[in-house]
């Protein structure tokens, strides 16, 4: 129970009792004054009957009209009268029912009235005996009417001082919500300033501690991104270019070669310089540096298209482009655009293609090949290039690899969204000092009417194609959502590709799903974006991330590389968990990894090494103290 309600229930019990006792009190009172007020009128009343009775002298005839007159004009339950010689006696009782006042109240009440008696006389000569007892009818009915009136007082006052309570609680207690919705920011790892300070002692000391802690956090992140940044900058970015360095590029190609897209692959250009001494003794090393600035601007200008591309400077001379999406036909056009351009800077500096060139090397590759296959063959490409004129590119082109007919894909696919036809293996990420297992993290492959399993690379590229991405992931997590034993109470990931962000109904069509089962509890499923797509479309993962947190569910990041220059991102999107490359982990400094424990500590992620490929990674993953590791498992 909140501290309002616990303030407003204790309050109003008290109100509630102060009113009631002030409303029993002057019932009592009221009560008592009015049998004392019956009791005197008996007492005056008796004696005026006496009197009356006795001017009577013992007629029989005068003392009972005498009695009917007095019993009819006033309030009486009872008159008597008996002659002093007993052979005259005559009564008059009030017995009917009294009207308007409800059986319970006459018995709750139960006023009982005493009779009085009194000697009838004539002078000196008495004549019998007069009892006389009061109408408790009336007094029922004037405390009844009172009681009613006192209810009503009662529930007024109440009802008044109850709303009276609740503003003055609202407003004494405001601070104290504002201090709720602070400390619940805190646990989100939101860094939550109160402007504000209450006016209640108390509350402003709470509220200048938080604010003190969370400015120290936020102070903490902060440096710890600074220093990230600094050191990213002086590990992986060329200093004249600011492109990236050969050392990133063979951080990120891992993952861009695990990249899903609707080609399956991309190309690869390999760019070389014949020399940069003879520009550096033609127009200086200073004019060189600009000119080489301005080359790489020239084909990053050519590129911006591809979103997840990767450029870096090798060394002094070579260039390599890597264009994931970029079939072999485009990637030539692409090239000779950039020795056109190439051209134009060396006329600006007053030099021609005799005294420097380019030459370009172009390789078509498919998604999941190996690095160093791709690396050879880009710069088989290259050579062949250089052997040729100046300023010529060559393709080198793999045999490519066998697929099926689009129409033929197309059964398979529609027919596997249909039917349900999905088989799930599993990452298993593990705790490596308490061997506990914290997510499964789920892949699935599809099988065809002749129960023949089509691998995940094999297919993504026919489903993105075909226009599928969405339906296909759809149907798979609803297929994952509606199973009630394998995967209940088990906490999962499920990786979407970032062609699935991109299209338009997959926002609609995710958030029903997740409305659609966010009660039913059968599996705990977290959702994993890649770090590059988020930083290049941070607002629309923030609606996704948004549909997530409405519906209960989790988020993550997977490929993390430190691409960005700045990772506020990660304060505002709070992820609960990141996963990195443990040869980019392996490749950092000491400064850098004390950074990035910062970072994620101050928000609460978890950080979580992939690709672990030896026992000797875990004992060096352990050494920088990361226990968390995703392992693959087999699951049928």
């Amino acid at each position: 129970m909140t501290l309002f309600k616990q303030l407003a229930l204790v309050v109003s019990i008290i109100i509630i009792v102060i009113l009631g006792a002030v409303m029993y009190v002057n019932y009592t009172s009221a009560k008592q004054d009015m049998i004392d007020g019956l009791y005197e009128s008996t007492v005056n009343n008796i004696s005026t009957l006496s009197s009356k009775i006795a001017e009577a002298n013992g007629h029989e005839a005068l003392v009972i009209s005498t009695i009917d007159a007095e019993f009819d004009g006033g309030y009486y339950g009872l008159i008597e009268y008996t002659s002093n010689d007993g052979m005259f006696e005559y009564k008059q009782v009030d017995d009917d029912v009294v009207v308007g006042v409800p059986p319970w109240f006459i018995e709750y009440t139960d006023i009982q009235s005493i009779k009085i008696t009194n000697d009838v006389a004539q002078g000196w000569v008495p004549l019998g005996q007069v009892t006389v007892m009061g109408d408790t009818a009336v007094v029922y009915k004037a405390l009844y009417k009172m009681l009613i009136k006192l209810l009503y007082l009662f529930g007024i006052f109440v009802s008044v001082a109850l709303i009276i309570l609740n503003i003055l609680l609202h407003f004494v207690l405001k601070p104290l919500k504002q201090i709720q919705n602070q400390a619940e920011s805190i646990l989100k790892n939101e860094f939550v300033i109160q402007e504000k300070e209450p006016y209640t002692t108390e509350f402003k000391d709470v509220v200048k501690g938080m604010n003190s802690m969370v400015k120290k956090v936020e102070e903490i992140f902060s440096k710890a991104n600074e220093s990230a940044k600094r050191n990213r900058e002086l590990l992986y970015t060329e200093p004249i270019t600011g492109l990236y360095n050969r050392r990133y590029m063979m951080l990120k190609l891992p993952e861009l070669l695990e990249q899903n897209n609707s080609i399956n692959g991309g190309t690869v250009l390999f760019i070389a310089l014949s020399s940069t001494e003879v520009m550096n003794q033609l127009i200086s090393r200073r004019h060189a540096n600009n000119l080489i600035i301005a080359f790489t601007k020239v084909f990053d200008n050519l590129t911006q298209k591809f979103e997840d591309k990767l450029t870096s400077r090798l060394n002094e001379t070579e260039f390599i482009l890597i264009l994931p999406e970029c079939e072999a036909n485009e990637a030539q056009e692409i090239a000779e655009q950039i020795n056109s351009g190439f051209v134009e800077l060396l006329e600006k500096n007053s030099m021609t293609l005799d005294n420097v060139h380019i030459n370009i090397g172009l390789y078509r590759y498919n998604s999941g090949i190996d690095i160093a296959d791709l690396l050879t063959r880009s710069d088989t490409a290259l050579s062949n290039a250089i052997a040729g004129e100046k300023s010529i590119s060559n393709l080198y082109e793999k045999d490519k690899q066998k697929t099926l007919p689009k129409e033929q894909w197309r059964t398979i696919i529609e027919n596997a969204i249909k039917e349900n036809s999905f088989t799930y293996g599993s990452l298993q990420v593990i705790n490596t000092k308490t061997d506990i297992i914290l997510y499964e993290s789920l892949k699935y492959n599809i099988y065809g009417s002749d129960a023949k399993e089509y691998l995940y690379k094999d297919f993504i590229a026919p489903v993105i194609n075909l226009g599928h991405s969405v339906d296909m992931h759809i149907a798979v997590l609803k297929d994952l959502l509606s199973k009630e034993s394998e995967y209940k109470d088990i906490r999962c990931t499920f990786k979407l590709p970032n062609e699935f962000f991109r299209e338009k109904k997959s926002l609609e069509s995710l958030e029903n799903l997740l409305r659609e089962y966010h009660t039913s509890g059968n599996i705990k499923l977290s959702f994993e974006i890649a770090d590059n797509f988020i930083i290049k479309n941070l607002q629309l993962v923030k609606s996704f991330i948004n549909i997530f947190n409405k519906y209960g569910y989790g988020f993550g990041i997977y490929a993390f590389t430190g691409e960005s220059y700045d990772y506020s991102y990660l304060k505002e999107l709070n992820p609960s968990f990141i996963k990195v490359d443990c040869t980019f982990l392996f490749d950092q400094s000491d400064e850098s990894m004390n950074a990035l424990f910062l970072i994620t500590n101050s928000l609460g992620i978890e950080l979580i090494a992939t690709l672990i490929n030896s026992e000797d990674d875990v004992k060096h993953l352990n050494l920088l103290h990361i226990d968390l590791i995703q392992i693959k498992v087999s699951r049928s």
